[in-house]
């Protein structure tokens, strides 16, 4: 066993007993990254190997495939595994890594110079796919400006829609001009009895896409904010599987549903976080 192989049995251990704790992924990732600039065949195969275990399932079948021995029969049968993964999920539902404070305001700072409004109830639409970036430009169906970045969540309007730019649906001209909203005022938690704060989810916030009916937390007296798509491994990973199972939501066999999701799986969790407490809550569906 080479000294990348015995790092990464180290660090995949730490990473299974911990459950994928954000020490663990981390470390994952600061291994990842010496890996990916090293020239070596030996740590190219072990590349592979972390890729896999944080869910760049392409990049690792990608990897194997130019590296691996193709004669090799072993080679051969994993390669066909991971080719099923590689084109279906890419690398769409890697493990984020835990982000520190410099990530999230270097966050802020990027969706700024993109001139993304502020949503409060979805502060970082482009890094959850609510948004998409368009270099050729589209034009926004509502103030028929051309823009680079559009809507790719649902909106529930008469008319069919294709493009709308950050600033209509901020702004509410969106929502006015068609009639329309971007979350159901049903498919929400009780408890919120300022009609401002509704008005501002369905009306002036972009959605998100779930598996049937997207639904939205609340907890404070006030909505939640959308963070994105997780599956067990990214609550363990953002140390939050503790705080979203301790939920009157959920009973003991819904508990145990959560606890052994896969994000992009057959049962997905969506999550959330108080604005006010802190709290982190998801949602759970399946397709």
């Amino acid at each position: 066993m080479n000294e990348y192989q015995e790092k990464y049995v180290a660090l995949k251990k730490q990473f299974e007993q911990s459950k994928g704790d954000s020490f663990s992924v981390t470390a994952l990732y600061d291994f990842k990254e010496s890996l990916e600039e090293s020239e070596a065949i030996a740590a190219k195969e072990v590349l592979v190997n972390v890729y896999d275990l944080l869910n760049y399932k392409k990049d690792a079948y990608d990897l194997l495939s130019s590296i691996g021995d193709l004669s090799d029969v072993k080679i051969k049968k994993r390669l066909g595994k991971m080719k099923e993964y590689a084109e279906n999920w890419r690398n769409d539902f890697a493990i984020s890594k835990p982000k520190t404070e410099e990530d999230i305001q270097k966050e802020k700072e990027m969706l700024a110079e993109l001139g993304i409004p502020t949503f409060k109830y979805h502060p970082n639409p482009l890094n959850t796919g609510a948004f998409e970036i368009s270099e050729e430009g589209v034009v926004c169906d509502c103030c028929g400006k051309v823009t680079h970045i559009y809507y790719e969540g649902p909106f529930y309007a008469v008319d069919d829609i294709d493009y709308l730019c950050p600033a209509c649906i901020a702004s509410g001209k969106a929502s006015e001009k068609f009639d329309g909203s971007f979350q159901d005022d049903y498919s929400v938690d009780d408890g919120v009895k300022d009609a401002e704060k509704l008005d501002e989810l369905i009306h002036r916030t972009p959605g998100y896409c779930g598996w049937q009916q997207e639904y939205w937390r609340a907890h404070c007296g006030d909505f939640c904010a959308y963070l994105g798509r997780v599956g067990a491994m990214e609550l363990q990973a953002l140390d939050v599987m503790d705080e979203v199972l301790d939920d009157p939501m959920w009973d003991d066999e819904q508990k145990e549903m959560i606890e052994n999701t896969v994000n992009g799986g057959h049962l997905q969790c969506y999550l959330f976080q108080c604005l006010h407490c802190g709290k982190h809550l998801v949602w759970m569906d399946c397709d």
